[in-house]
């Protein structure tokens, strides 16, 4: 059986799931990014397992509350439900990648920055190296949004955080700068397939 995490951990990873997920949907339509459409899928299982999980986790929260408190407890698994709510809402967004963007929504909504899904590579210049070091701010003027490590998430990382092999980095920055990303994230293969192909 798995652990389950506190009520709180549960609450803290369910806000920060829900604000990454409706900003990929809104990034997937406006790019056309297929690639960000599964990531809201993948994100809305997790959001679904947690509510789960906080059902479980309130079930045993109530054990010995006074009848003034269990009504708080109530309260939780409200906000559990309507985080679903939002997640299964976002299908109807995502779906709009698969049939096209109408003009209109590309008029309505600025596309001055873009989300880009990426994994560090083996041999890359970015692998095994902390933020700080690894500069991608500085060499690209792209942001972290979050990090992706098998089935951890880091939404805040520090200057400390490393970045390892195989671990999905999601980048929020200027579209004119995404080919010094693809770049500065090169594996040492990549880079000589590059250079050969100049």
């Amino acid at each position: 059986m798995k652990k389950i995490k506190s009520l709180k951990e549960m609450l803290i990873k369910m806000r920060d799931l829900t604000d990454l997920m409706i900003e990929l949907g809104y990034a997937a339509i406006l790019q056309h990014d297929t690639e960000l459409a599964e990531e809201v899928d993948l994100i809305k299982e997790e959001i679904r397992e947690l509510t789960f999980d906080m059902r479980i986790s309130a079930m045993y929260a109530a054990k010995g509350l006074s009848t003034d408190e269990i009504p708080q407890i109530a309260s939780l698994l409200q906000l559990g439900v309507a985080v679903k709510e939002i997640s299964d809402g976002m299908d109807d967004m995502v779906e709009i990648v698969t049939r096209g963007v109408h003009p209109v929504i590309e008029a309505v909504y600025r596309k001055d920055t873009i989300i880009k899904k990426m994994v560090v590579e083996e041999g890359s210049k970015i692998e095994n190296k902390s933020l700080e070091k690894a500069k991608i701010p500085e060499e690209t003027g792209f942001m972290i949004r979050a990090i992706k490590r098998q089935k951890e998430w880091i939404f805040e990382p520090t200057s400390k955080t490393t970045l390892k092999k195989a671990d999905i980095i999601f980048l929020k920055g200027k579209d004119v700068a995404i080919r010094k990303m693809v770049e500065h994230a090169a594996s040492k293969k990549e880079e000589k397939k590059t250079e050969h192909t100049q």
